[in-house]
């Protein structure tokens, strides 16, 4: 159990916090899918362009390929989302504590990755002529920023409740 995040009763306020984790997951793999849709369709990725990532050995390789390793990113970022919303709907039929806390820290850390992937399209937007929103004004771009870094927040909110569903239901 990990003490470190506060404690809630329910999910949303108005939600009991097993069926706030059953939802939790559902959004889980829809955000990863569509996260993985829209990456796609935007940057036209597949697994050939993905896999040039592997060939960057020199930080002014990776300067210059940052909105590959961007791209990258948040395609890892929506294939971990699916498999922990998985993993999270599994675990809350079958009450599984461990499968729980997989969930819990899995997503921390992939909302940390979302972080820092937010803070390289910032600068990649800022100081290179290839951007991920290039095809937005700049005050659409920026919006769309803040919203995913609220969203990015949104999960920290998620990881408080399934970590209260383990402290409540587990002890």
């Amino acid at each position: 159990m990990c003490e470190i995040f506060p404690e809630v009763q329910s999910c949303c306020l108005f939600v009991n916090l097993r069926m706030g984790m059953l939802l939790i997951s559902v959004l889980c793999i829809m955000t990863g899918v569509t996260l993985l849709c829209i990456i796609e369709q935007r940057t036209n990725a597949n697994f050939k362009n993905l896999k040039n990532v592997t060939d960057i050995n020199q930080p002014t390789k990776a300067v210059s390929a940052a909105h590959q390793v961007i791209v990258t990113g948040l395609s890892g970022m929506s294939i971990v989302f699916m498999i922990t919303g998985s993993i999270l709907l599994f675990a809350t039929i079958t009450d599984q504590e461990g499968l729980v806390q997989i969930f819990v820290w899995v997503t921390f850390l992939n909302v940390l990755v979302g972080f820092i992937l937010t803070f390289m399209v910032g600068f990649s937007c800022l100081f290179r002529s290839s951007c991920l929103l290039s095809s937005m004004d700049w005050l659409s771009g920026s919006a769309l920023l803040v919203m995913f870094v609220a969203y990015m927040f949104l999960w920290i909110y998620f990881i408080v409740v399934a970590n209260s569903y383990v402290l409540n239901v587990f002890v």
